[in-house]
């Protein structure tokens, strides 16, 4: 009790105020940027349910059903019955390969330089990864600053987190610790 006594007084004292608020967000922007992809896939596995490759012959196969069928897709066949009849990634095979949004750090490296890399309405080339061949459609994309006030609060309690815990560290510091186990056994 008497520690969360001190954090409050501690966060009471620190008087953030709406222009402090603001200046960090006008310095930090890049953590408000808001960057999504929503893309569709159709995959075709390299790798069995066990994640281990599949033999060189099986390899080949999928590459040509995969070239065929994004020959298909860009030649304005539907994608989404596409990637219901042909994908292997049976999740979103089912919903047309729909894969949501989804923002950088999500998917594999070599499927996210892409898919960030199109406009919304672009199908792929052929894109590997460690699970098989990607056809990709990129459905929408979404680039911008989260507005200041959906994230006054936020900030709000980071600055204050970020405070106490120098705060404390610098306690810590300044302070001899001394600990006596066989006191702690007892």
């Amino acid at each position: 009790m008497v520690i969360s006594k001190y954090k409050e007084n501690y966060i009471g004292s620190l008087e953030i105020n709406d222009e402090k608020l603001k200046e960090y967000y006008d310095n930090n922007k890049e953590q408000y940027k808001k960057e999504e992809v929503k893309a569709s896939h159709i995959l075709f596995k390299t790798v069995g349910d066990d994640m281990k490759p599949v033999s060189d012959e099986d390899k080949k196969a999928a590459k040509k059903k995969a070239d065929d069928i994004l020959v298909r897709a860009k030649n304005g066949e539907d994608f989404a019955s596409l990637a219901k009849e042909y994908s292997e990634d049976t999740v979103s095979g089912n919903n047309g390969g729909d894969l949501g949004y989804f923002g950088k750090g999500v998917m594999v490296p070599e499927f996210e330089k892409v898919a960030f890399g199109m406009n919304p309405g672009e199908i792929s080339d052929l894109v590997e990864s460690q699970f098989g061949y990607h056809i990709i459609k990129v459905i929408d994309k979404v680039n911008e600053i989260i507005p200041f006030e959906d994230v006054k609060n936020q900030i709000k309690v980071n600055m204050e987190t970020d405070s106490y815990k120098e705060k404390i560290q610098q306690l810590e510091k300044d302070t001899k610790i001394e600990k006596h186990e066989k006191n702690i056994k007892k």
